[in-house]
């Protein structure tokens, strides 16, 4: 199987046609054709079904473009190897992750590590939670750091966590100091929170349509830090993991004000990465680093 069909035969996949695979690879598309033809006269299986909006991957395509992307990535993979030998550059890393995780934690975790390993590089994506595991699944990042509320397929759990919800507000907010309270207190002053793309507010909604109750939030917003600097300035209360807020728990520019619904908002942490494939040893390295973090006392909850 050569490699050039391989990566014609990907991106139709991708594009969803013959003309825009040659478009974007600069080649012809009759050469394109007779190499998807060749593969299909190799598997004896059509690999495509074709339709008049374009060119859809059949259930033998789908196996094969997942088998040639993860053979591209450990081609990549080795050239990159091969390459750090000679030079200073030790690799490259790729993030998604979604907004939570890019306020502090991630930023963090990246500084640290590269206090030992400053000629590492990363590149980091903020992408919805959905888009994280599409970004995995394809390929198109080495790490996702994101949170689940179902199974996935065409990723490897590296490791995984219920986390749960903690109400935010600024540190002289009412309700501070009052010991637990319910989700109708809290309720009873401005509310911001994630629009309805993130997980939190996804489960939130669950819960209050279960219980009956109405939110009706103040301010949706796509952007966490940007709730994080409202309530600090106390025109709302939030909702977050502790690991997204607590750089400004710990700065002491937010208080966490517990209540007694808490256990009912949990979501699963992630860290990801594609089924199947061998990672270069500076991203294992990495991801051992971020699991030794997240199971240290005080990582994920208040100590």
């Amino acid at each position: 199987m050569q490699q050039s069909a391989l990566r014609y035969f990907l991106e139709v996949a991708r594009t969803g046609s013959i003309s825009a695979a040659a478009e974007r690879l600069r080649v012809a598309a009759s050469a394109i054709s007779r190499q998807v033809a060749k593969l299909e006269e190799e598997y004896e299986t059509p690999l495509f079904e074709r339709r008049s909006r374009g060119m859809v991957l059949t259930h033998a395509g789908r196996l094969l473009a997942s088998y040639a992307q993860r053979a591209a990535l450990e081609s990549d993979q080795i050239q990159k190897e091969i390459r750090e030998l000679k030079s200073a550059t030790r690799g490259l890393i790729r993030l998604g992750v979604t907004e939570g995780f890019a306020v502090s934690f991630v930023p963090e975790m990246i500084h640290t590590f590269r206090k030992e390993r400053p000629h590492v590089l990363f590149d980091t994506k903020v992408l919805g939670p959905a888009n994280v595991v599409a970004s995995v699944q394809e390929g198109e990042v080495d790490i996702g750091i994101t949170f689940s509320l179902s199974p996935e397929g065409g990723v490897r759990i590296q490791w995984q966590r219920a986390m749960p919800a903690y109400a935010l507000a600024s540190t002289d907010h009412p309700l501070i100091g009052r010991g637990r309270v319910s989700i109708a207190e809290l309720f009873e002053y401005p509310i911001a929170i994630l629009d309805d793309a993130a997980t939190i507010r996804r489960v939130f909604d669950i819960f209050c349509a279960t219980k009956g109750i109405s939110l009706e939030p103040v301010v949706s917003s796509t952007n966490v830090a940007s709730l994080f600097t409202l309530c600090q300035l106390g025109g709302a209360i939030t909702f977050s993991t502790y690991l997204s807020a607590r750089r400004a728990v710990r700065d002491g520019h937010l208080s966490i004000v517990p209540f007694e619904e808490a256990s009912f908002l949990e979501r699963n942490m992630q860290i990801q990465t594609m089924l199947g494939r061998t990672l270069p040893q500076t991203t294992q390295d990495f991801i051992g680093f971020l699991i030794a973090e997240l199971e240290t006392p005080g990582a994920i909850q208040p100590s």
